[in-house]
C-alpha cells in the first residue's frame, strides 16, 4: 500500500483531503499544527505533530515519501491561518525539496492561487500540481494519488 504525507493545519481543508485519500485506501501519515485535535482512528492513518519551525526536522519528516500533499485553509479573513501560509509555505516547499519528494500537491484557496503558484514554477527538479478549494478538490488531491492524470501545463492553461 502506498502512503504518502499530508501536511496542514486543523482546517476543514486537510479534514476533507483526508478523508478523500482514506476512503480510496491510501495509507496517509498526517503532519498536523494540533495532532490532538484529529478525532479519527484508523488502521491507514498516522498522526505527528507538524513542526514548521524546524526546517530540518520538516526534511528528516518528509524523507522517504514519493508524494508530498501541502494543504492550506481558504479561509482568507483567518488571521492565524493566512499567518502561516504565508511564513512557513515556502520553508515547506522547500523542505520536500530537499527531502527528495517527487510530487507536492499544494491545494489552497483560489484567491491566493498566484502566492502558492509563483514558488512552484521555479521547482524545476520537482513534479507538482496546485488544486484549487472549489468543486470536488478533496476528491481531485486523492485522484493525484492514486492515478495522476493531471500535469502542469494543464493547470497553468
Amino acid at each position: 500500500m502506498k502512503e504518502i504525507a499530508l501536511t496542514g493545519s486543523n482546517c476543514h481543508i486537510f479534514a476533507e483531503v483526508l478523508s478523500a485519500l482514506l476512503h480510496r485506501g491510501v495509507a496517509v501519515h498526517a503532519y498536523v499544527t494540533y495532532p490532538e485535535r484529529l478525532m479519527l482512528d484508523d488502521v491507514d492513518l498516522t498522526v505527528s505533530r507538524l513542526d514548521v519551525d524546524d526546517h530540518e526536522r520538516l526534511v528528516k519528516d518528509f524523507e522517504g515519501y514519493h508524494d508530498v500533499i501541502l494543504t492550506y485553509n481558504d479561509d482568507q479573513t483567518d488571521v492565524e491561518s493566512n499567518d502561516f501560509t504565508l511564513h512557513h509555505y515556502k520553508d515547506m516547499v522547500n523542505a520536500a525539496r530537499e527531502a527528495g519528494v517527487s510530487r507536492l500537491i499544494v491545494v489552497g484557496s483560489p484567491e491566493a492561487a498566484a502566492f502558492f503558484l509563483g514558488d512552484l514554477r521555479r521547482e524545476k527538479d520537482l513534479d507538482w500540481v496546485f488544486i484549487s478549494t472549489e468543486g470536488d478538490y478533496a476528491d481531485r488531491a486523492a485522484r493525484e494519488i492514486v492515478a495522476p492524470q493531471y500535469h502542469r501545463e494543464e493547470i497553468e492553461a
